[in-house]
């Protein structure tokens, strides 16, 4: 448990700590959450291949990571999950859809004891995995403040996605931990406030999307029509000392475009799709975030995987 309270805190808040801040000290997997999603009544033939060969969430062998809920609701939406446990190549890459849920970057030494950092994904892996979208694949990729989505850089250049591994802030939304922390906690995402871009396809995929809560994640950006995430104009880009880098008015929080005959979905908030409830010292309970019956991050997700997987909407059913 104290393992995954640490990673969870990271999660929800920046790294600098602050006296009067609002402390996490107890996390549990949602046991309660019932879905009301209009689900598929067959198998779709659809194949989700999750990547524990890299460092993502589903590495840990110990632990709760959050995921179980999106892949129940990926197979009761009538996804295949099946997991990746080798480097890719164009041998095993064969499903619909890949989940790369995190991915860090690796810590390296000099000779004489310099930091430095690489990403996990060799440039076999890469080429592989850019043929695979361009030939049809469909990617999702869940990045977070540094360390746990620089290690897609050289992924993200390919695609020519723009990424700020920090912490974005907006005073419309601040944060939930502090009035200090900078570091936004968005509980309302909505088409009323313009942070939902309606007209992505990604909103016509049989589920009906109102509200999302994005807490604490990071920025990223490409073309104006691949948003379906975006946020307010004069979002603050911090570091994880605090320290403001930049004010923009064209970040996103996902995003979702193709690429050749293919599809990427990429977010920048790694606990929107998971399924934890954290209590604080203040008593509040805070979930983070798919099982929230205050949101429709669940429904996003479906739409989501749906789009990615290019499924067809016929035959639904309420369960």
């Amino acid at each position: 448990m104290k393992k995954m309270l640490i990673v969870l805190i990271v999660l929800l808040s920046s790294n600098y700590v602050y006296s009067k801040a609002k402390k996490a000290i107890d996390a549990e997997v949602d046991k309660s959450y019932v879905p009301k999603i209009k689900f598929k009544q067959s198998k779709n033939n659809k194949t989700i291949l999750v990547d524990r060969f890299h460092n993502t969430i589903y590495k840990q062998e110990t632990g709760s990571i959050g995921a179980d809920t999106l892949l129940y609701l990926a197979g009761k939406d009538g996804f295949t999950v099946k997991y990746l446990e080798q480097a890719f190549n164009s041998n095993n890459l064969k499903g619909d859809i890949l989940f790369l849920h995190g991915l860090p970057h690796q810590e390296m030494k000099t000779t004489n004891g310099s930091t430095y950092f690489v990403s996990p994904l060799s440039n076999t892996e890469l080429t592989a995995l850019i043929e695979w979208i361009s030939s049809g694949g469909g990617l999702y990729l869940s990045l977070s403040h540094h360390p746990n989505g620089s290690g897609a850089k050289p992924l993200l250049n390919a695609l020519d996605v723009n990424f700020r591994d920090g912490y974005i802030f907006h005073p419309s939304q601040p944060s939930f931990i502090s009035e200090e922390d900078r570091c936004s906690h968005f509980f309302e995402v909505s088409q009323q406030n313009n942070m939902l871009n309606m007209s992505h396809p990604i909103f016509s995929m049989g589920e009906e999307i109102k509200n999302i809560h994005y807490l604490c994640g990071a920025a990223i950006f490409r073309n104006p029509e691949d948003n379906i995430i975006q946020f307010p104009k004069g979002t603050q880009n911090f570091n994880r000392n605090d320290i403001l880098l930049e004010s923009s008015d064209i970040y996103a929080g996902m995003i979702g475009f193709n690429f050749g005959k293919g599809k990427v979905v990429i977010t920048g908030d790694q606990g929107m799709f998971r399924d934890f409830i954290f209590t604080f010292d203040t008593k509040e309970k805070v979930h983070v975030t798919i099982t929230s019956p205050d949101n429709d991050n669940d429904k996003l997700f479906i739409n989501m995987i749906r789009w990615l997987g290019n499924t067809r909407l016929e035959k639904e059913s309420v369960d």
